[in-house]
Parts: structure tokens; C-alpha cells; sequence
């Protein structure tokens, strides 16, 4: 008996998961994700899917060759052909998966909508999670099986020469990161919409713009700057990184241009996309918030310091100085997304969540990165200003501590740092006060969408307003000196104004008015993060009188209720003693 029931008893239950990097893949084969096996099969079942993959094959095919022709009559070397054919391709492999990636994925979600099968997903108890993962996986499967079908025709220019295997295999790669970032914006976009149609117009539109934008920027304006890093690396040319991979000398420059960079511009927008749709696709009354605060927790430090990287690698004080003004202001432009991506989140937690929490016996950790407007402000300005003040002081220490000297520079270090903290503090302030305005509009009841187009328009009066009567009174004013610029210290754009007169050795009253102005901003953002806070917590306290008026109200009616019923035997007992022989015992029931 002993020996008969210890195998059993040493063996794990068949019902317990493991963990793991095997867990995860016993899941994914034993246990697939259901959308995703439903999205393949109906895949499947369609006709005209071999015919659009033989029809795109064949026709950017006979583009190569027509290409290639033109190229071999104008007796170019093989090398040269192969180059030319390496970048034809993968540029329209781009533009095929930047518009056919998005409007695949964005037929995915607003079609359960539109075709009212939405509501039986939800039935079947699939977490919003698993409901994203599944479309994404559905959506990224069908992409990748145009990539595929096209490999062949890419692996032409490697024929040819002129391009290495090791960089079309890196081309391909980047090709299918590039479609994971596709797939899951059109999946962002589509979790939006309510029609089938719209999403994909709107999908299409961003698309269309977007697409070509990224193309240039990151294509033929980066490779003009590596080229200039690295010189055996071509320049002019869009489909630049996966040459430099194999030409590029190894260094630290190396690792943080080719490997660090890449990553994290593909893993920040791929993240805030994936908490976006299951934040979307999440009801109002759940827990719609942790996913997106841990995100800009995570991200925001990684991307100060990335920003702060290239002033650090630059070795000319001058130089220094504007990439790390650069570096500010594109951080700061990130923060302000985020202080308008938070701009939905409710007064408190509902009561659903308090009692997620309170059954799952949640940390005071996850509570504060749970629903809440005051709590997400808050984060929301100290992730911010934390951020602007890593940068400017990983540059400023850089300037001290390594000065280029007066040989290779035209501006002395003192100046750089002295425009480095101007620049940072008024920024830092007027984003405290960004920060408190949409918080305050929010408290107010205001719609999101509502809240983030006053705020915007608000900030474009700040910005404008104050310069228009600068100029105004420059204008109709007898006088000809800089008293009426500083009438434009409210605005944000004066910050540049007190750059120019930075370093000087004649006093004026340009620095200390706009900094008088940037700590107005300060004071009144925190005034207005006050205000919001006091207006949520008095809205959470009225919600939780209602809720409680209400319990009581029900435990009230239950009690009546059984008091009634507890006065029906009572009057039901004598009669009926008496039709049965004059017995005082009621009646039994069987």
C-alpha cells in the first residue's frame, strides 16, 4: 500500500502550472490562446489568401527584375546591383508591412464590435490580457506570412553581392520587429473604434503619414550623421542599419548606437501600445491604470538616459551643450504625452477594485499604482522632473569633469552649464504646472478628450499670447531696446531668450524675469494639484456615502423582510392548530 501510493504522492498535480521558461512553454503548446487558434482556423478557410501572397510575390518580383535590368544595361558591377536590389527591396518590404500590418490588426478588434460578437468573447472569461495577445498573435502571424513568402525574392541581392548574408539576415530581422510594431498600433488604434470601417480608415490615414516620416528621419537623415561617426558605412541611403552592423568598428559607441538605442526605441512604443489596448479593452469600473503608470515608471528613466548618452559621447563643450538642450526637450516632450495620457484616469478606485485589493491583500505599492487622479498626478510630475534633472546633471557633470578646452571650443563650460540649468528648471517648472491644469480639469468632471483639448489650448494661448504683445508693444513703442521681450516671459518659448543672454558679463533682467516666471508656473501647478486633490477626495467621499446609503438601505430591507416572514407562522399557527385536533404547534413542513 505504502510503495503503491509513494510514486503518486511524489508526483506534482496534473492541475498546478509550472513555472518558468518550461511553463511557459507547456502553455503555449498544450494550452494555446484560444483567439488566436480561432482568428487561424478562420484564416484558413478563405480562398484568397494563397492568391494575395502568389499576386504581391509576383509583382514585386517583376519589379526587382525590371530594376535589375535597367542596372545591368547601364554596365553596373555585380556589387553595385546587389546594393541597389538590397534597398529596393527591403524599402518596399517596409512600406508593405507599415500599411498592410496596421489594417490587418485593425480588422481584428473593431470586427467583434461591429459584427456584435464582442460581448461572446467576453463571455467565454477571456481576460482582456489574453483577448489582446490573441489578436496581436493572429494579426502578426498573417504579416509574417507575407514576409516569408517574400524571402526569396530578398535573398536576390546577397546573390548578386554587394551586401553580405549576415546583413540580409539582419534586414529580415528588423523587418519582423518592424511588423510587431505595425500589428500592434493598427491593434491600438482598432480597441478605439466602434466601426469596422473607421478603424481602418483611421489606421490607413496614420499610416500613410506616419510611415513616410519615419522613413526619412530614421533612414536617409541617420545615415548622413553615422556616416560622419563611421565612414565605412554608406550614407545617403535609408536601409542603412543592418550594413552597419557588419561595418561599424566594435566599440561602446558601437553597443550604444547598433544595440541599446534600437532596443529601446522599439521596446518603449510596443509596450505603451500593448497596455493601451488592454487598457481599452478594459471596463471602466476594473483596474485600467497599473499597466500604463508601471510602464512610464520603467520607461521614463531608461529614456533619460538616453537622451543624456549623446552630450556624454560628444567631445566639444558646444556640442555638448545642444544635445543636451535637445535631450531635455525631448524628454519633456514625452512627459507632456504622458501628463495627457493620464488625463483619463478616474477620481479613485471603484469599489470593484478596493475589493480586488482587499481579497488579494495588495501592497501599498500596487495600491498607489492602481486608479487615481491625485496619485497619478503626482507620479506623473516627480517621474517627469526627475528625469529633466538626471539629464541636465549627467551633462553638466560631463562638462566639468571632461572640458574640451578653449582649443575646440567657442563657449566656456561655465556657459554650458549655466544655459543647461536655465533650460532644465524653467521647463521642469512649467511642466509641474501642465501636470496640475489637466489634473485640475479632470477633477472637474470634465470628459478626458474634453480635458486634453482645453488643456492644449490653453498651453497654445500661453505659448503665443504672451509674444503677440511683445511684438504688439515693440511695435507702437518709440523706444528700440529689449524692455518688451521680457513682457514674453510666460511663455515657454522665452526660455530661449534667456539662453542668448546667458554668460554674458553685462547684467540684465532677462534671466531673472523668466525665472520669476517659471516659478510662477511652479507654484501654480502644485496649487492647482492641490485643488484637484481636494475636489477628487471629496468626490471618492461623496461616492462612498452614496455606496454605504445604499448598503444600508438593503440590509434594512432584509431585515424587514425577515422580520415579516418570521410574523407568518405565527399568525398562520392557530388555525391551522385547530383544523388538525387543536394542537398549539404549527405545522410541520415535509
Amino acid at each position: 500500500m505504502t510503495a503503491s501510493a509513494s510514486p503518486l504522492s511524489q508526483a506534482p498535480p496534473s492541475g498546478l502550472p509550472r513555472r518558468g521558461l518550461r511553463g511557459l512553454w507547456d502553455r503555449v503548446t498544450r494550452e494555446p490562446n484560444a483567439i488566436w487558434m480561432r482568428e487561424m482556423r478562420q484564416a484558413a478557410r478563405l480562398g484568397r489568401t494563397p492568391w494575395i501572397l502568389f499576386s504581391l510575390t509576383l509583382l514585386i518580383s517583376l519589379l526587382m527584375c525590371s530594376i535589375g535590368g535597367i542596372a545591368a544595361s547601364s554596365e553596373a558591377s555585380p556589387a553595385s546591383l546587389g546594393g541597389i536590389l538590397f534597398q529596393v527591396f527591403f524599402s518596399i518590404a517596409y512600406f508593405v508591412v507599415t500599411l498592410v500590418g496596421p489594417a490587418v490588426a485593425a480588422n481584428s478588434i473593431a470586427s467583434e464590435r461591429e459584427g456584435r460578437t464582442w460581448e461572446a468573447v467576453l463571455l467565454t472569461g477571456l481576460t482582456p490580457k489574453q483577448i489582446t495577445r490573441g489578436k496581436f498573435f493572429a494579426a502578426y502571424t498573417t504579416i509574417g506570412l507575407y514576409i516569408v513568402v517574400l524571402a526569396p525574392v530578398g535573398a536576390l541581392s546577397f546573390l548578386f553581392g554587394g551586401v553580405t548574408a549576415t546583413e540580409v539576415v539582419v534586414a529580415f530581422v528588423f523587418l519582423f520587429v518592424l511588423a510587431a510594431l505595425s500589428v500592434a498600433f493598427g491593434l491600438g488604434v482598432s480597441s478605439l473604434m466602434s466601426s469596422l470601417r473607421g478603424a481602418i480608415v483611421v489606421t490607413l490615414m496614420l499610416a500613410i503619414c506616419v510611415g513616410p516620416i519615419l522613413y526619412i528621419t530614421f533612414g536617409f537623415s541617420c545615415s548622413m550623421g553615422i556616416h560622419e561617426l563611421w565612414s565605412d558605412v554608406p550614407t545617403g541611403l535609408p536601409i542603412w542599419l543592418p550594413l552597419a552592423y557588419t561595418r561599424a568598428p566594435f566599440g561602446l559607441e558601437y553597443v550604444l548606437l547598433l544595440f541599446v538605442l534600437p532596443l529601446l526605441l522599439m521596446f518603449v512604443p510596443a509596450w505603451f501600445l500593448y497596455e493601451a489596448t488592454i487598457a481599452n479593452l478594459t471596463g471602466e469600473a476594473e483596474d485600467r491604470s497599473t499597466g500604463l503608470k508601471r510602464w512610464y515608471t520603467v520607461t521614463a528613466p531608461l529614456l533619460a538616459l538616453a537622451c543624456a548618452v549623446p552630450s556624454a559621447l560628444a567631445t566639444v563643450d558646444e556640442t555638448r551643450m545642444v544635445l543636451s538642450l535637445i535631450g531635455i526637450g525631448a524628454f519633456s516632450l514625452y512627459a507632456g504625452f504622458c501628463a495627457m495620457l493620464f488625463a483619463a484616469e478616474p477620481p479613485g478606485p471603484s469599489r470593484r477594485v478596493r475589493i480586488h485589493w482587499d481579497r488579494d491583500g495588495a501592497s501599498a505599492v500596487a495600491r498607489f499604482f492602481g486608479p487615481g487622479l491625485t496619485r497619478t498626478s503626482l507620479l506623473v510630475a516627480f517621474v517627469g522632473v526627475a528625469g529633466v534633472g538626471a539629464i541636465a546633471f549627467i551633462d553638466v557633470f560631463v562638462i566639468q569633469a571632461f572640458p574640451s578646452g578653449t582649443a575646440y571650443s567657442s563657449v566656456t563650460p561655465a556657459s554650458c552649464d549655466e544655459q543647461i540649468f536655465l533650460f532644465a528648471t524653467y521647463l521642469s517648472l512649467f511642466f509641474i504646472f501642465v501636470v496640475g491644469l489637466t489634473a485640475s480639469l479632470r477633477a472637474r468632471g470634465n470628459a478626458p478628450w474634453v480635458a486634453r483639448l482645453i488643456t492644449m489650448a490653453i498651453l497654445l494661448l500661453i505659448q503665443a499670447g504672451p509674444w503677440v504683445v511683445a511684438a504688439i508693444g515693440g511695435v507702437l513703442s518709440t523706444r528700440h531696446d529689449d524692455d518688451w521681450l521680457m513682457v514674453a516671459a510666460p511663455s515657454p518659448f522665452y526660455v530661449f531668450a534667456m539662453l542668448k543672454e546667458a554668460g554674458k558679463s553685462e547684467p540684465s533682467a532677462v534671466i531673472p524675469v523668466g525665472l520669476a516666471c517659471a516659478f510662477m508656473w511652479g507654484m501654480a501647478g502644485l496649487l492647482l494639484l492641490a485643488t484637484a486633490a481636494r475636489r477628487c477626495s471629496r468626490i471618492v467621499a461623496q461616492h462612498d456615502a452614496a455606496v454605504a446609503h445604499a448598503d444600508a438601505a438593503l440590509r434594512a430591507e432584509e431585515e424587514a423582510l425577515a422580520r415579516a416572514s418570521a410574523r407568518v407562522p405565527d399568525a398562520v399557527g392557530p388555525s391551522a392548530a385547530s383544523s388538525v385536533g387543536g394542537s398549539s404547534e404549527p405545522p410541520r413542513l415535509a
